[in-house]
């Protein structure tokens, strides 16, 4: 299945090249990070889980992973059509509504393809660690962003893909070593969510030590200073100073070298990857597309909201700057993974 994936891939890539869509190091780019594929029945024993997605793939192969010096980096979006049927134009969220308005870009369910598509993010791409905002943390901050967050939703309904699930985490996962890592830009931050007032009420959940979840905050010397007074350092907490400003590839390469974490979801909201993308340090987006729903014809959608439209890839697919490597659809849902070309005198 490896094999002619791969030689699939190519043929794509070749074509965009012939097309003028990627520059001869792009095209190069591309080929040199290789593939790495998991069969969901035969690699990883999942016979239940592989009647929904047969194989998952990542876009860079371990050996080009092993040579970088920060993690490669995962993002993980759920988006719905948006304005009209068949319109091409995807919204990640509706500014207002309870949980950004997913339900609504659902269908007003939690559907099977996003379910199982993003836990097995957290399972395969981010069991080593996940990155958040700190305001994307507080958001939900009575949660932990385990795969739990949406295996739960297929335990009634599907308890046989569940278990599948279930087996994987317990295989993959080692919660001993795993690590939440914060971003911090600003100590306006900290005071807009009330994380202080909240974390003194042990109400935040990946902070609650009974949890036992290890936490490493990114942030700068004076929110150290300032943070650290209150969110005191512990087996369970630890801090990454990335100097007199906030220097996210120096704290992705500490995060490497000092934790040894090789893959990295980033959970972080739609800023923060666009920034990651724009810092040639991210590599794929991982993202489960939802077709229209009539119910958000009530609803005001912000352009600020679109995650895509179609002819906007460099391939002419949904996202912008990247090519859709992938599409594997679960009923009415697409499971897409696309990636981004990285600048390799940052990430070797």
């Amino acid at each position: 299945m490896l094999k002619e994936f791969i030689e699939n891939y190519h043929r794509k890539l070749d074509c965009l090249y012939e097309n003028k869509s990627l520059n001869e190091e792009e095209l190069y780019h591309f080929k040199k990070r290789g593939v790495k594929l998991f069969d969901t029945g035969k690699d990883l024993n999942c016979s239940h889980l592989s009647k929904v997605l047969p194989f998952v793939v990542l876009g860079a192969s371990d050996e080009y992973v092993n040579k970088m010096n920060v993690p490669y980096q995962a993002t993980s979006f759920i988006a719905g059509e948006a304005y009209a049927p068949n319109s091409g134009i995807y919204a990640y969220k509706i500014i207002g509504q309870q949980g950004g308005g997913v339900s609504l870009l659902t269908g007003g369910t939690r559907k099977l393809g996003d379910n199982v598509f993003a836990s097995l993010h957290r399972i395969l791409v981010g069991n080593n660690a996940i990155i958040v905002t700190i305001n994307n943390m507080m958001e939900n901050h009575e949660q932990i962003w385990s795969w739990e967050f949406f295996g739960k939703h297929v335990r009634n309904s599907d308890p046989l893909i569940y278990q599948d699930l279930l087996n994987l985490s317990a295989k993959f996962v080692d919660y001993g070593e795993f690590h939440f890592v914060v971003s911090i830009r600003t100590i306006k931050s900290i005071a807009d969510t009330n994380f202080i007032e909240l974390y003194n009420k042990n109400e935040i959940a990946m902070l609650n030590p009974n949890n036992k979840v290890k936490v490493i905050f990114f942030t700068t010397i004076e929110i150290y200073n300032y943070l650290s007074k209150f969110v005191k350092e512990s087996p369970l907490i630890s801090y990454v100073v990335t100097g007199e400003s906030f220097e996210i590839q120096v704290g992705l390469e500490i995060l490497r070298k000092k934790h040894g974490v090789k893959y990295l979801l980033n959970d972080g909201g739609r800023i923060m990857s666009n920034s990651m993308r724009e810092c040639g340090i991210l590599g794929e987006e991982r993202i489960t597309l939802e077709p229209f729903n009539p119910l958000t014809l009530d609803y005001t959608i912000s352009s600020n909201c679109i995650l895509g439209k179609n002819g906007s890839g460099l391939d002419n697919s949904e996202i912008e700057y990247s090519i859709l490597m992938n599409s594997t659809p679960v009923n009415d849902e697409k499971t897409n993974v696309y990636l981004y070309p990285m600048d390799e005198s940052k990430i070797f």
